[in-house]
């Protein structure tokens, strides 16, 4: 029940909207009013981009919420365990960030094509 909850908590957080201005939270609901053609595609990106960061930040908050249940559990089995599989989910989310945000692309294709 623990997990489902916080499991909950992280999908609320990471997909809600908001923008910080001038100290004030605001949630962002509406789309800016579009004039033309080139601030309508800018548009659609922007929300493609935000939707793949917060599917992105959701696969992320997954695979660590386990760890972290695991460094709070009293058991000391499970706390060794917590302690070996985050070296193990630090680098599978270095390797999801930079393969969302097209390093990994770069960096295999500077190595393939030279």
């Amino acid at each position: 029940m623990k997990m489902l909850s916080i499991l909950l908590i992280a999908v609320l957080a990471v997909s809600m909207p908001v923008t910080i201005v001038h100290g004030q939270a605001n949630l962002d609901i509406k789309a800016p009013a579009v004039t033309n053609n080139s601030t309508q595609i800018n548009g659609i990106v922007q929300r493609a981009f935000g939707l793949v960061a917060g599917v992105s930040g959701l696969i992320i908050a997954i695979l660590w919420v386990p760890i972290a249940v695991g460094y709070f559990s009293k058991d000391l089995d499970r706390k060794a365990d917590a302690k070996e599989r985050t070296k193990d989910a630090l680098i599978g989310t270095v390797l999801f960030v930079m393969a969302i945000s097209g390093v990994l692309y770069a960096v295999v294709h500077f190595i393939v094509v030279g």
